[in-house]
């Protein structure tokens, strides 16, 4: 496939407008002329909100789980058939209300599928009543601060509501937790959906400043690809990134060892590193995907060639 998939996805909890915001998405796509299709999760074991997509819309769903944890080997895998069996410009995955963007994230960027997508966005929704009565557990009131904190777009929905002043204090939670994102007021989750074109144009003008990464300069959550032309020093690999500047959520690929042969499926989170011999027909190209906020390109550029480079 020469040409990457795009894919957006659609963040929120229960009830924040998330299926509103797909169906509005879908017409958008379909009158500009392209072919996306649709990833759905629910938590339940029947899925309600499939009847909103069109029947000749490609649909695969994910029930009886959340995506950031039961379901995210599946949502890899569904995403890797789906790209396999439809020729696509786009793919929209509705996560369920539960789920952490990072980790949704996390699935979609497999070694696997990263040279075959690219992330647009990630658009988060929030019920404006909800958020201002705040009677949420306190677990609950945890994500929905991660959801909108990892958002690209925030929408603050059924602002109809709500009183202004209720608004406006709205409006200065989400600033505070996200100063990054492009933040819309809205009923029915009704938004000028150019932005998210605006979003890719900006992150795409620059893909070619080095022909070996590909950054997504105006995202909140930076995705940095790097092929990995020569195999790796082991231990010069891991210390280097405890030192990498800036937030690193997540650090995956394939790669080769200086010190052994064959291919390794490589993950890092959260500090802890494995290194898994990759045993299979099918082949893949040496690539490490880098995903984190705030992180300098240029550094990890230089940094991952000299831990190849030595012997």
């Amino acid at each position: 496939m020469s040409k990457k998939v795009e894919v957006i996805i659609l963040s929120g909890f229960l009830g924040s407008g998330k299926s509103t915001l797909l169906k509005e998405v879908i017409e958008f796509e379909k009158k500009n002329g392209r072919r996306l299709g649709v990833l759905m999760n629910e938590l339940g074991d029947v899925s309600i909100d499939s009847a909103l997509i069109p029947m000749d819309t490609p649909l695969k769903e994910m029930l009886n789980g959340c995506i950031c944890c039961t379901l995210q080997g599946e949502l890899s895998l569904q995403l890797s058939q789906m790209l396999e069996e439809y020729e696509l410009d786009l793919i929209l995955i509705e996560a369920t209300g539960a789920a952490h963007p990072l980790e949704i994230l996390e699935a979609c960027t497999h070694p696997t599928l990263i040279n075959k997508v690219d992330i647009r966005c990630i658009v988060t929704v929030i019920n404006a009543k909800q958020w201002a009565e705040n009677r949420l557990s306190n677990k609950l009131k945890k994500l929905l601060v991660e959801q909108v904190k990892h958002a690209d777009i925030v929408l603050v929905n059924k602002v109809d509501q709500v009183d202004e002043n209720e608004v406006v204090a709205v409006l200065e939670s989400v600033k505070n937790i996200n100063t990054q994102a492009t933040i819309s007021i809205v009923t029915y989750a009704k938004i000028n959906l150019s932005i998210l074109y605006d979003l890719v144009v900006q992150s795409s003008e620059r893909s070619y400043e080095v022909e070996k990464a590909h950054v997504h300069h105006h995202l909140h959550l930076r995705t940095i690809i790097f092929s990995v032309n020569q195999p790796i020093d082991r231990v010069a690999f891991l210390q280097w990134l405890e030192k990498i500047e800036g937030q690193l959520h997540r650090v995956k690929g394939f790669i080769y060892l200086t010190e052994t042969p064959g291919l390794y499926l490589f993950n890092y989170a959260y500090g802890m590193p494995i290194f898994e011999r990759y045993a299979s027909e099918k082949k893949y190209e040496p690539v490490l995907v880098f995903i984190g906020e705030e992180l300098n390109r240029g550094e990890i550029e230089e940094g991952l060639r000299k831990v190849q480079s030595i012997t």
